[in-house]
């Protein structure tokens, strides 16, 4: 692949991925200067017949039948062109937004937390949406610039010199124009991108935080700056059209002209003003009449081009911002192939440090801590001071800045592969990721292969199986967007269901009942007391209730553990071995 590293290379790059369609796209472009001949050749032969010459009607017969045939012929080109161009688009665009998904999951969630999702939403969407007029219309108008007029050129010259040399010294002033154009348009291009992005940002704040807006009353001066906002997008969508006409009327401008400067040239030939040009043969009617109806489709192809040239700047606008996200460093992860997860699991941290990025203060420092194989250990301490930043790490998330994290069998964390870690983990947040689709599709997001039976039985043991059997398609009800809503506490439920599934050694609950009524709280704790049974788990709550199920607590502040002592869990199972024995 070629140097991505600017827009109009990683575009050049990327077109490969169109396959062939671009090619039939411009093979069928191409081929229609043939009807557009045999159109040219049909009118100027019944002119030349029927005013000149005097001849009857059966002579021009043939020249009358392929005039609706050579019509036809060039429409049924005109739509494969659009046909194909348009897939060939298309596969660029999917393989693109693919590469994007995959790369956003490749920099993991602790990296897209620190992006606004609507600009994310605008980089996966919009702007590689703008990437279609440049693989569907710029690239193939490439190659009929160069084909349409060459024939045309072919044909005209030999009729007369002068005709063909005014077409050809006057088609450089469309792509002179376009050139003039290009910078300021793929500037304006840019501004609106980001205008797009600033308006996405302000309706999705709004919208998320409406409740609080309504009830502190200020909803009116939150209006005003979406308005704001929207405004100021209006304002540079109109400077990008008023870009995109004053280019078109310049491009219509130097092809009138040019057609002008044609006729009258033939208009003084037959008019005796003009011999020069024609070879010494002179021009008749037919020379004449079959030149000036190739003439505009000389210019056609160039002027489509400078249409489409928006289309490039729009493009190259776009590029810029995907190539920032295509192009991120990925944590550097090496991979043991032979590493495969334990039924019980240990971690050692060591002198751990980790930063969220260059210059930023250490949200772990230093930090040491041993969590035994099976043991429920709860993390605690004031907000900000480190605990989902520990969570993050032990899910494979963040790299730690110096220090080690070893599995209880030596194996360093960094050596093991992405995929291979993850397999042993599983992860319950505050907030579970309830996607558009049916339950069934949720549940297997933790495993795919899974059976209807293994799905409720994972329902049941998060206490979700009463629920699940009163929804009226069991397991093909729909959920998330536009589905069944689903509450709080049934979201964390589900997320716990999948946590049975994926049955991994570790598992990490982040504030797993925060903001959960006690009814709804309850009934995840029991779920968690039966998760826990033969795993280790790291568990960050605030909430006292949930402390009963930890074996031990660890007080975390300013990014190290400052304490650790026993947990309610321990002391109660301390106390039943002493009374067994």
């Amino acid at each position: 692949m070629a140097d991505p590293s600017t827009p109009r290379t990683w575009l050049s790059a990327n077109a490969g991925r169109a396959g062939w369609w671009p090619w039939i796209a411009a093979a069928a472009g191409s081929l229609t200067v043939v009807p557009l001949l045999a159109i040219a050749w049909s009118v100027a032969t019944i002119g030349q017949s029927m005013v000149i010459e005097g001849a009857p009607f059966s002579s021009i017969v043939p020249a009358l039948l392929v005039l609706p045939a050579a019509f036809l012929l060039r429409g049924a080109l005109a739509w494969v062109r659009t046909e194909t161009s348009t897939l060939g688009a298309l596969k660029v665009r999917h393989a693109v937004r693919r590469d994007l998904l995959e790369r956003i999951g490749l920099l993991g969630p602790v990296w897209a937390r620190r992006q606004h999702s609507a600009v994310l939403g605008n980089r996966v969407w919009d702007q590689v949406d703008a990437l279609h007029g440049y693989y569907a219309g710029y690239r193939p108008q490439l190659v009929l610039c160069a084909t349409i007029p060459l024939v045309i050129l072919l044909a005209v010259f030999p009729l007369s010199w002068a005709a063909g040399l005014a077409l050809l010294m006057t088609a450089p002033f469309v792509p002179l124009n376009m050139a003039m154009v290009g910078a300021g348009a793929r500037e304006r291009q840019e501004e609106q991108f980001r205008e797009l992005g600033r308006m996405g940002r302000h309706f999705l704040d709004t919208l998320r935080g409406l409740p609080t807006l309504k009830l502190f009353g200020v909803g009116g001066q939150r209006a005003e700056a979406v308005h704001e906002a929207s405004e100021g997008f209006r304002k540079r969508t109109m400077h990008v059209l008023r870009l995109a006409f004053l280019s078109s009327t310049v491009l219509e401008f130097f092809s009138s002209v040019a057609i002008a400067i044609l006729a009258v040239y033939i208009g003084f030939v037959y008019l005796g003003f003009m011999s020069f040009g024609t070879w010494g043969q002179g021009l008749d009617l037919f020379a004449g009449l079959f030149i000036l109806i190739l003439a505009p489709d000389f210019y056609q192809p160039l002027r489509e081009l400078g249409t489409h040239y928006h289309a490039k700047a729009e493009a190259e606008a776009a590029a810029q911002d995907l190539i920032a996200i295509l192009e991120h460093d990925l944590p550097a992860r090496g991979g043991a192939v032979d590493w495969g997860p334990r039924s019980r699991l240990g971690l050692r941290l060591e002198g751990v440090t980790c930063r969220y990025g260059p210059g930023q203060p250490a949200a772990l420092d230093r930090l040491s801590l041993d969590i035994r194989a099976g043991e429920t250990l709860a993390l605690v301490g004031p907000s900000g001071h480190g605990k989902s930043t520990l969570l993050n790490l032990l899910g494979g998330f963040l790299e730690p800045e110096a220090g080690s994290v070893t599995t209880d069998d030596g194996t360093a964390i960094v050596s093991i592969a992405p995929e291979a870690w993850r397999r042993a983990v599983a992860w319950v947040g505050q907030n579970p990721a309830i996607l558009s689709g049916t339950l069934a599709e949720n549940l297997r997001l933790a495993a795919p292969e899974a059976d209807d039976g293994a799905l409720l039985a994972a329902l049941d043991k998060a206490d979700l199986g009463p629920w699940a059997s009163a929804l009226p398609s069991g397991l093909a009800t729909r959920i998330g967007g536009g589905g069944r809503p689903i509450s709080g506490g049934e979201a964390r439920r589900l997320a716990l269901a999948r946590a049975f599934l994926r049955d991994a050694p570790l598992v990490l609950l982040d504030e797993p009942t925060a903001s959960l009524d006690h009814e709804s709280e309850e009934r995840v704790i029991r779920a968690l007391d039966r998760l826990r049974v033969g795993r280790t788990v790291a568990l960050v709550t605030h909430r006292l209730d949930l402390l009963r199920l930890a074996d031990r607590i660890a007080r975390v502040e300013q990014g190290r553990i400052a304490s650790i002592v026993a947990g309610p869990s321990a002391t109660v199972r301390l106390h039943a071995e002493a009374g067994h024995g």
